[in-house]
């Protein structure tokens, strides 16, 4: 299977979800185990993840989510969003910088958001021309996709702001 390390191959036999718990079933083993699903660089790529069993030891690298079947890979795509909550920002309503800190006012595929980010040059990752993440005071996850796909005030905001 293309995209995936050796280990992929040879121990994994499939992915299946019991309980909100995420299992991987293994040639080698009797029972599925209970693993949990990361992106191997949570700000740089979304299709390198790797699954760690209970004890945070690395079972698997899947080096491109295409590699897994449609059914496991919708499955581990939920389990990411879980994990990661990460919001999608599709419009920039305000955003009002106060001693240093953003206070943003946004519209998300979750619905409407505020939140703080502090330092933005620690809190912000460009992960391309157009595309960002934000990491607000609290550890949440904001992703604007695609800059460009914002209207033309929402665009300003994020440029005036950062």
């Amino acid at each position: 299977m293309e995209g995936v390390d050796d280990v992929f191959e040879t121990h994994l036999t499939g992915i299946s979800r019991k309980g909100g718990r995420l299992y991987l079933a293994r040639p080698d083993a009797e029972e599925p185990i209970v693993v949990s699903a990361r992106y191997l660089r949570p700000l740089t790529s979304r299709s390198e993840i790797v699954f760690l069993d209970e004890k945070r030891q690395e079972m698997v690298t899947v080096r491109d989510l295409d590699a897994l079947t449609g059914a496991e890979r919708q499955l581990v795509e939920k389990a990411l969003r879980e994990r990661y909550h990460l919001s999608i920002i599709t419009r920039v309503e305000d955003v009002d910088i106060r001693m240093g800190t953003r206070y943003w006012r946004v519209e998300t595929d979750r619905g409407r958001r505020w939140f703080a980010v502090r330092e933005p040059g620690k809190n912000v990752a460009w992960l391309g021309d157009n595309q960002l993440v934000l990491r607000d005071t609290a550890g949440n996850r904001f992703e604007i996709p695609d800059l460009a796909a914002l209207d033309p005030r929402s665009r300003r905001l994020v440029r005036r702001s950062l």
